[in-house]
C-alpha cells in the first residue's frame, strides 16, 4: 500500500481509502462489516461514512470493534460528516455518529454538502465552523473538514477564507477538468484532499471501451488506469472507493501495488483522450461558461455526460436528474433551467461545437417530466 501525508497534520493516510455507501445489503451485517475489515487488513487506513448513508455507520462500528484491537500498531482513520445547519444539531449529530461507530472521537469530520460559496458562508455564520472548532477543543473530532461539490474557482475563494485542514470533493477521469482550480488551490495551501467518485460513480467501469484512454501500463483494467491517474497526482491524498465486494477492493489493492510513476507525456495523452473519447460528451473546459442569464452551462452538461454515459436505459432519467439534484445543488422547482432564450453565445464559445441549447431544452423537459410525475404520486386517486 502506498501512504500519503494528509496536508498539514502529518498523518500518513493509504492512498486508496474505505467509501461506505455502496453496500449491496446493509442487513448482511457480517459481510459489510468483514468487507472493511478486509479492507484495514489489506492496508488502508482510510475509511468514510456519514449519517446519510443508510446504515453504514451502524455497519463501521461493528467493524471498527475488531480494528481497535490492532489500532495501536496499524492505524486507521475514520471520516464522517454533517450536513446540519444549526450548532446545536452538528453536535448532536456528532454524537449520535460516535455512538454508533464506538469511537471516542472522530479523525476527520466534515462540513458536509457544500453545493454553493453562499451555501458555505450561510452555515459559517450560523455558527457551524464555531461549533466545529469547540467540538475539536472538546477532543471529540481531531480536523476541521469539508466535503463540497463546487467548481474549482469557488473551493479557492473558500479555502482561502478558512483553514480547513482537508477537504473531499468529487474528481476523476471524467470530470477532472472542471475542477482542477480546486485541488491547485488545496494543493498551495498544504490541504489534505480526499477525492469521491474516482471511478465516475461508477461509470468508468461500465464504458471500458470509451474510457481505453486511461489505461498507463500494457494489460491493466480500465479501473486500475483510472486509479493509477489519480495516484500519481500529487496533490491527491485519497482517492476514496465506495466497494461494494471483495472483488473490487482486490482490484482497487492490485492497482496500488501495481502502481508505477506515470509520465507527463502520459498525462498529458490522457488529458488529450478525454476530448477524444468523449467526442459528443463535454469536456468541461468551461468555455462556454458565461450564460448573460445565469446558466451554469458546465454543471448542465456534466450531468448531461452521467445521462449519456449510463448504460441502463431505465435508469437514465434519474442519473440526470440526481446529478442536478445532488451532484450540483440545483432546485428542480425554481425557475433556472427555463431561463435559456437560445441566443447561441454559449454554442459559438463551445470548442467542441456541442448543441448546448438544444440539450438545455431536453433537460428541462426531463425535469418537468419528473416533477409532473412526483405531484401525481402525491395527488389522491
Amino acid at each position: 500500500m502506498i501512504y500519503h501525508t494528509y496536508g498539514k497534520t502529518g498523518i500518513k493516510v493509504s492512498a486508496i481509502g474505505f467509501g461506505g455507501m455502496r453496500f449491496v445489503n446493509q442487513d448482511d451485517v457480517d459481510g459489510c462489516a468483514g468487507l472493511v475489515k478486509a479492507a484495514y487488513d489489506k492496508g488502508i487506513s482510510y475509511f468514510d461514512t456519514a449519517p446519510g448513508y443508510g446504515k453504514s455507520e451502524d455497519l463501521f462500528g461493528v467493524a471498527i470493534k475488531e480494528m481497535s484491537k490492532t489500532r495501536g500498531k496499524r492505524p486507521f482513520y475514520i471520516a464522517t460528516k454533517t450536513a446540519k445547519p444549526d450548532p446545536a444539531e452538528v453536535r448532536r449529530e456528532l454524537e449520535s455518529s460516535l455512538k454508533r461507530m464506538n469511537l471516542d472521537y472522530v479523525d476527520f469530520y466534515h462540513v458536509w454538502c457544500i453545493l454553493s460559496y453562499e451555501e458555505y458562508l450561510k452555515r459559517k455564520t450560523n455558527g457551524v465552523l464555531k461549533e466545529f472548532e469547540r467540538l475539536k477543543q472538546e477532543g471529540l473530532i481531531k480536523h476541521i473538514c469539508v466535503s463540497t461539490h463546487m467548481t474549482g474557482s469557488d473551493i479557492g475563494k473558500m479555502l482561502a477564507d478558512y483553514p480547513f485542514e482537508g477537504m473531499l470533493l468529487g474528481y476523476s477521469a471524467m470530470n477532472f477538468a472542471y475542477r482542477d482550480a480546486g485541488l491547485d488551490a488545496a494543493a498551495k495551501l498544504n490541504r489534505g484532499v480526499v477525492v469521491m467518485n474516482p471511478l465516475g460513480g461508477g461509470i468508468i467501469p461500465k464504458n471500458p471501451d470509451r474510457f481505453e484512454f486511461v489505461k498507463s501500463q500494457p494489460e491493466e483494467t480500465v479501473v486500475e488506469g483510472a486509479l493509477r491517474f489519480l495516484i500519481n497526482d500529487q496533490r491527491i491524498t485519497v482517492s476514496l472507493v465506495g466497494f461494494s465486494s471483495i472483488e473490487q477492493l482486490n482490484e482497487a489493492i492490485i492497482a496500488v501495488d501495481g502502481y508505477k510513476a506515470i509520465s507527463a507525456e502520459t498525462i498529458e495523452r490522457i488529458h488529450a483522450g478525454l476530448k477524444e473519447s468523449f467526442n459528443e460528451l463535454c469536456t468541461a473546459c468551461q468555455y462556454c461558461d458565461s450564460c448573460p442569464l445565469g446558466i451554469d452551462i458546465p454543471r448542465m452538461m456534466q450531468s448531461f455526460n452521467n445521462y449519456m454515459l449510463d448504460d441502463n436505459r431505465e435508469n437514465r432519467s434519474m442519473e440526470l436528474i440526481n446529478s442536478l439534484r445532488y451532484g450540483w445543488g440545483i432546485d428542480l422547482e425554481s425557475d433556472y433551467l427555463s431561463r435559456c432564450k437560445e441566443c447561441g453565445r454559449c454554442e459559438a464559445l463551445c470548442t467542441q461545437k456541442l448543441l448546448i441549447t438544444q440539450r438545455l431544452k431536453f433537460i428541462r423537459d426531463e425535469v418537468e417530466k419528473f416533477l409532473k410525475a412526483e405531484v401525481a404520486k402525491k395527488t389522491p386517486k
